[in-house]
């Protein structure tokens, strides 16, 4: 690169310092001549100089590449999956194959193994999001009848540690869809856009926010854009919806693509779109946010033919995208883990619509890094006594593990459960790590020694009972 640059200034210089006209003729002429030979030198600087501007993006470009991993691909090859980091796992599931099967792959190890426990239903086209300890799916199609794939009804979580699929809430029965994005922000999830009717025209611009921790579900405003086949991102306080089509509309079900890119301000709380749109606009691309930048990977197009290899980038700090280097495989219809100092790929079509593959691999280093799960536990007491017609706080601890823990329900039961009121509602709530929370309980008569049981069902099917007793 030095050397391009002192090739510019020493050409720069000859011109400067030349003679612009030699010879004889009319002052007119002369001038004439003059103009031209400077125009002829200003194009050539300007050539010179677009040609070193070049070689330094295509340097800056094949700084980091893709590396094959070439790993134990003893795994199922699928395409419209989900492919996740829990910890110190990657996790690959969902989709057109095997999609109850779950896939873990063990980078400290380079090896594969097979959850023992399926998924509940056969999830596909939908952004799986790792939290506090937990896989979450919320916003995929729940069967793979193409083209009338149906939305699942409910948020469902799986717990790596203790191989374990948890039922959570409802999601509410006009806000369902497959096909949308999903962030985590501040605690809480936001559920961006997706399809109705699988890939029959059911497209939305839908924006809605779910409280794991209160059980709450919000509608939003809408989106500018109505997309589906796509994934979202998050950098610093702003959404970002890049990529996707509106499937099964007017123009089939792979048109068209949306070039627009939707962005969210939290802080704001208002929509926007950036005035550079996607420079290769395409559907179930991968996206990563890599060094405060959002990548968007492969991809597939409205016409028949491969998959795309094209990887760009968008930089909010400068507002510009840049082209990155292509993969080495083309893919649609998976995830992309950003880990370490790397961004992971596997799997995926290689080609417009249906078809499978394996072939991870990483863009710039292979380096992952994550901590194992460990469970907490919660910790209560095993009685608690209770003052007639009176209230009492009962206080239980989420402790021993780096997870959170998914409260499914909290009962009454026994012989005397008629004489207890629960106040607190803590059903299908998150519990953070490492913390404590009250359950409100309340007698409802003057009589004493009336016996019941409260129970706290957590993480799919530990169950913690606390006797009640009227004094």
């Amino acid at each position: 690169m030095t050397t391009q640059k002192g090739t510019f200034s020493r050409f720069y210089l000859k011109f400067k310092n030349a003679p612009l006209y030699k010879g004889k003729s009319s002052k007119s002429h002369k001038v004439s001549s003059n103009y031209a030979v400077w125009g002829l030198y200003s194009l050539i600087c300007l050539l010179v100089l677009n040609s070193y501007s070049y070689l330094i993006a295509q340097t800056t470009q094949s700084s980091s590449v893709w590396i094959d991993l070439d790993e134990d691909e003893s795994y199922t090859a699928r395409h419209e999956c989900s492919f996740v980091q829990a910890g110190d796992k990657f996790v690959l599931f969902g989709g057109r194959e095997s999609a109850q099967k779950l896939d873990i792959y063990d980078f400290k190890s380079n090896s594969w193994s097979i959850a023992k426990n399926q998924a509940p239903k056969e999830f596909n086209h939908f952004q799986a999001t790792f939290y506090k300890g937990f896989i979450w799916v919320i916003g995929a199609f729940k069967t793979n009848n193409f083209p009338h794939e149906v939305p699942e009804d409910n948020i469902w979580l799986y717990h790596p540690p203790n191989d374990i699929w948890i039922k959570g809430p409802e999601i509410p029965e006009d806000r369902r869809r497959g096909g949308s994005g999903l962030i985590i922000y501040k605690d809480k999830f936001y559920i961006i856009g997706g399809n109705t009717k699988g890939h029959n025209g059911g497209f939305v611009n839908w924006f809605d926010e779910y409280d794991p921790y209160k059980n709450t579900w919000i509608i939003l405003e809408n989106a500018s854009q109505a997309r589906d086949h796509f994934s979202a991102a998050v950098i610093n306080d702003t959404l970002y919806a890049m990529g996707g089509r509106q499937s099964g509309g007017s123009n089939g079900v792979f048109a068209p693509l949306i070039s627009t890119v939707d962005t969210y301000n939290f802080i704001t709380k208002t929509w926007s779109t950036l005035p550079q749109d996607l420079p290769t606009p395409r559907a179930a691309p991968g996206i990563a946010v890599f060094k405060n930048q959002i990548f968007v990977m492969g991809g597939e197009g409205e016409t028949d033919g491969p998959a795309y290899k094209t990887v760009e980038s968008y930089n909010p700090i400068s507002g510009q995208w840049t082209k990155e280097s292509d993969m080495n495989y083309p893919r649609h219809g998976t995830q992309a883990i950003q880990s370490g100092n790397g961004i992971y790929i596997a799997a995926g079509s290689p080609k417009r619509g249906g078809g499978k593959q394996l072939n991870m691999e990483v863009y710039n280093s292979h380096s992952a890094k994550g901590n194992p799960i460990t469970t907490s536990i919660i910790k209560s007491p095993q009685a608690v006594d209770i003052n007639i017609e009176d209230t009492s706080f009962i206080t239980s601890k989420n402790i021993n593990g780096n997870s959170a823990s998914f409260i499914n329900s909290i009962k009454i039961t026994g012989e005397n459960a008629y004489s207890f009121k629960l106040i607190s509602n803590l059903n299908h709530t998150l519990i953070h790590a490492n913390s404590e929370f009250l359950i409100k309980v309340k007698h409802l008569n003057k009589n004493k020694g009336e016996k019941a049981s409260l129970e706290i069902k957590y993480n799919g099917n530990i169950i913690n009972r606390i006797q009640l007793k009227s004094i």
